[in-house]
């Protein structure tokens, strides 16, 4: 999304997570009906064959790890895309100036020459 600034990028990255997220509960929420509904009082379970039976778990381990998969893929996307844009801006970050140190002692003042004084005098309540 080269052109848009980080923080719509980040507005339409929330957005769409939300929606995915959104849709996966509705998923959730329609497979629940629908078992619901099909184990009522009304209805009684139908008799289904075995191989039937285990060919429908089979796919829905496979929905479900595929979902997993799906997870962990955008968390992985997601931490290297974060990665790769510190990494960048490491890479292209480009070093402070060298403070100057020609004459380090000039640009030194000491406390006494700032009040006028003598540093070598004794000061009034120095007792060393």
């Amino acid at each position: 999304m080269a052109g848009v600034d980080e923080k719509s990028r980040r507005w339409v990255a929330s957005v769409l997570a939300l929606v995915g997220i959104g849709l996966i509960l509705a998923g959730i929420a329609l497979l629940v009906q629908h078992e619901r509904q099909l184990e009522g009082p009304l209805n009684p379970p139908p008799t289904v064959s075995i191989e039937h039976r285990t060919a429908a778990q089979a796919i829905q381990r496979v929905l479900v790890l595929v979902l997993v998969l799906f997870g962990i893929f955008s968390v992985v996307s997601y931490a290297f895309l974060r990665w790769s844009r510190r990494f960048r801006q490491w890479l292209l970050y480009k070093p402070r100036p060298a403070t100057p140190d020609s004459d380090v002692w000039a640009m030194h003042r000491l406390p006494a020459e700032d009040e006028g004084l003598d540093p070598t005098e004794d000061r009034p309540g120095d007792e060393s």
